[in-house]
């Protein structure tokens, strides 16, 4: 426990302070504690359980997925917060794959109506990185299918890394969302995680719809103070009377012909319908900055992405709301891009000449504003990804921070605001690195045995990496690993080698393959590549625990010896 000293001390607010627990992130029900967008996170379950109870409900809560940056670390806050409050029921059952884990997030939502039911509901939370809800979409398309229960809800929490910082490849999970029917809310920082994952659970409830948390590594690991109370988030509830519908949805999972076609005509009309009046109601997405019939100019952004274009501005010297709105300037804070807020986005573009939308990767925000100003009167000219002439504009690939955004923005806004605007910095002078006499690539840790399990027999062997601190032998040197010819999805791992093998002299493959990844799916692999009848020799290379993730333990790990006999029994049939 972390205590300061004086606790009889004033805070800066003038306020008696009290002994701070480093549990405050997850049980102070008021005030103001330090934590990471992850801890957030898993602070939502407790303080929604505790605000049901104020309400007269008796709920529970459950979490499952698969950890994977940047929500690496998650299903370990899971559990401190499970363990800071035993009085709540909450219970986290990490799951041995992504897809697995939704399914169990989909059985959280069939308790309630069960005569056995000891709850009201369960609040279901699904947690995975970008990869993980693309290998899950026909897993959470039934649990969203099935829907959420009155007193339940059903959380999906995606990490997205568009930077690529710890994935094999960069990734936008918008457009996967957008085909689920999963709306979507895009906390800017960890207040917003805390504000809206509120919102996220009351709007699953109110509509029968599973919904969705965009978290990006800077908002899952940054940091800051955040003012907490189980009831500071004001939900409101609107009429959700539609004709010739229940008052409330009843999840149904039978989903047969001609059923399956009714419950898809309630996900897109019903509970759609249901999920915009929520949204208006709350005012979700919000113009943050208004300088009335003065605006010119509109900036449009989602997220963390709309923090950064406030950091954008402080640089072209716009820095307080004043400023930006003498300048002509309106602002809009898209807190939910999905579904798409059509009234918020005309209100915002009422009499303006054009309209910027600053958003990560495909223009999908961008053309739900066309749309949305398609038949309006006087619309302004929209840009994004490329300018009114076709040129660039915004970067559709990499991560976008300040340091892209304002050189774009500097373009829009000078013809206007001319010398208004701050200065460029000047051009960084040339640095050259001290020379060193030793150059180093990633390599494994001391003592592990992926130091000696990831070495190949002299010649020009062929090699396939995979998800894994094994994937780092793609930097060593070729003598000692062999020729990494690319590393597949996880879980794919050899099949690769049914693909070439029928095409080159070779006939030997070799695949490295993490213990973690065989649980998770790998061994599914090594049965297909039995059933291929391909030559490759599989190296499962054992170290015991997820390394890349937090050092977890593997979901479903089985000593040496035990997997040895699974592999014999997958060959048997030889």
């Amino acid at each position: 426990m972390t205590t300061i000293d004086d606790p009889n001390a004033l805070d800066t607010d003038g306020r008696e302070s009290h002994d701070y627990r480093l549990s405050d992130r997850y049980l102070a029900d008021e005030g103001r504690v330090f934590m990471t967008g992850s801890q957030a996170l898993s602070r939502l379950p407790i303080e929604q359980l505790r605000a049901d109870r104020a309400n007269g409900l008796h709920t529970a809560a459950f979490a499952s997925g698969y950890p994977g940056s940047p929500l690496g670390g998650i299903d370990g806050d899971f559990a401190r917060a499970a363990k800071a409050e035993p009085e709540l029921p909450f219970v986290v059952s990490p799951g041995v794959n992504e897809e697995l884990a939704a399914t169990a997030v989909m059985g959280t939502q069939l308790v309630g109506d069960q005569p056995d039911a000891h709850y009201d509901g369960v609040l279901g939370l699904w947690y995975g990185k970008a990869q993980g809800l693309d290998r899950s979409c026909d897993a959470l398309r039934h649990g969203v299918f099935g829907g959420a229960s009155r007193h339940g809800g059903a959380i999906v929490l995606v990490g997205d890394d568009p930077g690529a910082k710890s994935s094999v490849v960069p990734s936008s999970s918008d457009l996967a969302l957008l085909d689920l029917h999963l709306p979507c809310f895009y906390p800017a920082d960890v207040q917003d995680v805390v504000d809206l994952g509120r919102h996220a659970v009351a709007m699953s409830r109110a509509t029968g719809l599973w919904t969705a948390m965009k978290i990006v590594a800077p908002v899952a690991d940054g940091s800051g103070t955040v003012d907490v109370h189980t009831h500071r988030t004001d939900i409101v509830i609107p009429d959700m009377h539609i004709d010739g519908a229940p008052d409330f949805h009843v999840p149904d999972m039978k989903l047969l012909p001609p059923n399956n076609m009714e419950v898809e005509y309630d996900i897109r009309t019903t509970r759609t319908e249901r999920a915009f009046r929520y949204i208006a109601a709350n005012r979700l997405n919000r113009i943050v900055v208004d300088p009335g019939p003065d605006a010119w100019i509109g900036l449009a952004a989602t997220g963390h992405t709309f923090s950064e274009l406030r950091e954008s501005l402080r640089r072209l010297g716009l820095v307080t709301d004043e400023q930006i709105a003498d300048a002509g300037i309106r602002l809009y804070h898209i807190r939910l891009p999905l579904p798409f807020d059509i009234a918020t986005t005309r209100e915002f573009a009422q009499g303006l000449e054009e309209l910027v939308v600053v958003e990560e990767k495909d223009p999908t925000l961008e053309l739900f504003v066309k749309d949305a100003l398609y038949d309006t009167r006087n619309g302004p000219h929209v840009v994004g990804k490329r300018d009114e002439q076709g040129e660039p504009l915004m970067p559709n690939h990499g991560p976008l921070y300040a340091d892209t955004i304002t050189p774009a923005l500097r373009r829009r806004l000078e013809r206007r605001l001319g010398d208004r605007l701050a200065p460029p910095p000047p051009p960084q002078r040339e640095r050259t690195l001290i020379p060193l006499s030793v150059e180093r690539a990633p390599y494994f840790c001391s003592g592990c045995p992926h130091n000696w399990g990831t070495k190949v027999p002299e010649g020009d062997v062929l090699i396939g990496g995979g998800v894994g601190c094994h994937t780092m032998a793609i930097t060593m040197p070729e003598e000692k690993v062999g020729n990494m010819v690319g590393v597949t999805q996880m879980g794919g791992e050899g099949a690769q080698w049914t693909g070439m093998a029928p095409f080159v002299e070779r006939e030997h493959f070799i695949q490295n393959i993490g213990d973690g990844t065989f649980f998770h799916s790998g061994q599914l692999a090594v049965q297909a590549a039995v059933a291929a009848g391909t030559n490759i020799t599989y190296k499962l290379l054992y170290n015991g625990t997820v390394a890349m993730t937090g050092g977890q333990d593997a979901v479903g790990d089985l000593d040496v010896p035990t997997i040895a006999s699974v592999l014999i029994l997958s060959l048997i049939h030889i």
